[in-house]
């Protein structure tokens, strides 16, 4: 089976096979392995990449903001109080924004707990929200405590989401990750059988981010991911949203991070490395 996972400009293909014989005999489907701790954990945060990649991808472009807040001083500082501060602080950005843009905020958030080294650092939060004059956010917490940066061009934003997940403080087995009311969500295309052979067609000038097939041996199963930008004509008019929504569907009810002034996205250099080989 086939189907599509459709995120602004980004589409994921997944496929899977379980045969049902093999050599006249019936497969057995083999007992889960048992999975360490460990192993469950990196599984449920690649997940939660995922998932937030593709909530950035529907809902923010270049020009969008991508905020690091911190606390100023060295004095310690626990999460309870931190996360009044930062309560506090959307607060009033919601009613700025309201009040300036005429429409509510859209945003996601996380708390951080690591540096960029992965080692401990003192409560801080990740922001991406709508773009938003400087002075604005500086109004609403000490500028000296913010790192402000654009969003660039790249249109899959999974560096972003990997950075905000990996370092975000919480619970293993708890979303790590806060959204605002009415974002975009992807879009889930019905599943459709494929051959196992057969190839995945994707669109002329399609830029691949990500692909791979794997084949669990013991019980036969196969599967096949691949994760691509769709060309700009794809995404103009009647491109993307509209055609993706147009066929029947269910809706899921996801180098620098920062997302700043790089010239080459990771996805371009990744197509050019698969154009070499």
């Amino acid at each position: 089976m086939e189907y599509k996972i459709i995120s602004g400009p980004v589409t994921e293909i997944r496929r899977g096979w379980m045969p049902t014989k093999r050599g006249g005999q019936r497969v057995r489907r083999g007992t889960k392995a048992k999975k360490s701790s460990i192993e469950k954990i990196k599984r449920n945060e690649t997940d939660a990449i995922k998932k937030l990649t593709r909530v950035l991808n529907c809902n923010f472009r270049m020009g969008d903001l991508w905020l690091t807040l911190t606390f100023p001083g060295k004095e310690e500082i626990n999460w309870e109080t931190a996360q009044t501060a930062f309560d506090r602080f959307l607060r009033k950005l919601r009613e700025s924004y309201r009040k300036e843009q005429g429409a509510n905020i859209k945003f996601v958030y996380s708390q951080g707990r690591k540096d960029e080294d992965g080692n401990d650092a003192r409560p801080h939060f990740h922001l991406v929200m709508p773009a938003a004059d400087y002075e604005l956010v500086c109004a609403l917490w000490p500028q000296e405590a913010v790192t402000y940066r654009r969003l660039d061009g790249r249109k899959d934003h999974v560096k972003i989401a990997e950075y905000m997940i990996r370092n975000a403080k919480g619970v293993p087995g708890k979303k790590k990750y806060h959204t605002s009311r009415g974002l975009e969500k992807p879009v889930y295309t019905e599943p459709v059988p494929v051959y196992i052979n057969s190839k995945i067609e994707l669109p002329k000038d399609a830029i691949i981010c990500e692909q791979h097939k794997t084949r669990d041996y013991e019980s036969g199963f196969t599967s096949e991911y691949v994760r691509y930008i769709r060309p700009e004509k794809e995404r103009k008019g009647n491109g993307a949203r509209v055609s993706a929504r147009s066929v029947k569907t269910n809706v899921n009810r996801g180098d620098n991070p920062s997302g700043g002034d790089a010239a080459t996205s990771l996805c371009t250099r990744e197509a050019k490395k698969e154009a070499k080989n």
